[in-house]
């Protein structure tokens, strides 16, 4: 009669204690809420406005961002990994998904976006936000600006989508290369006002002629 029942018993104890060893070994944080910060990475007052943002993004357009601190990558790339963890977590179920990951050990920021909106030119775009908005503030020391400035900036990008994000993108590429080709004029006027100021001979000579 107590055979069946202590079968039962455990094939149920078996059955938790691999769930919990199978939590235990998983490299990817619980989402606990719209900000997870593993890394102790963002003060309480800073993780609440952070939230507050996150949360009035998502009432506003029903798209879900989310900022997850980790303390290191494990020996993956942080594209590798931010792909897994946008499975784990399962943002694709959400419009205009995106977790913006930063991970402390490696020092390393990426976005990591789900469907509709992933794809290599917004992938480029959110790289060059990185480096030209969070990182600078992060090497100043100014974690949550960076964090915020970078997260106004994303939203403004997931609202306009990829289309716009490949028009901007090419357009940030054409001023980079314009201000190259101007470098070298530059330098040499420049150099022509300075030879100008000491009265030099070429500059007479020019204005000679």
């Amino acid at each position: 009669m107590f055979k069946p029942i202590r079968n039962i018993l455990a094939i149920a104890a078996f059955t938790c204690f691999g769930a919990a060893a199978s939590l235990a070994q998983s490299p990817f944080p619980a989402q606990s809420g719209l900000v997870v910060d593993s890394a102790g990475l963002i003060a309480a007052d800073d993780e609440t406005r952070l939230a507050a943002l996150l949360a009035q993004h998502e009432k506003d357009t029903g798209g879900r961002v989310i900022v997850a601190t980790i303390p290191e990558l494990g020996g993956r790339s942080i594209e590798a990994y931010g792909a897994d963890l946008a499975h784990h977590w399962n943002i694709a179920k959400y419009p205009n998904s995106a977790i913006l990951i930063v991970a402390d050990a490696e020092r390393r920021v990426r976005m990591e976006f789900g469907p509709p909106v992933r794809g290599t030119m917004i992938d480029v775009r959110s790289s060059q936000m990185v480096q030209r908005v969070i990182l600078p503030a992060f090497r100043a020391g100014q974690f949550d600006i960076g964090l915020e400035t970078g997260l106004r900036e994303l939203f403004v990008m997931l609202e306009e989508g990829v289309d716009q994000a490949t028009d901007e993108t090419r357009h940030l590429s054409d001023l980079i290369i314009d201000k190259r080709v101007l470098l070298p004029v530059v330098a040499l006027a420049l150099l022509l006002l300075l030879l100008c100021g000491r009265g030099r001979k070429p500059c007479g000579g020019l204005r000679a002629r």
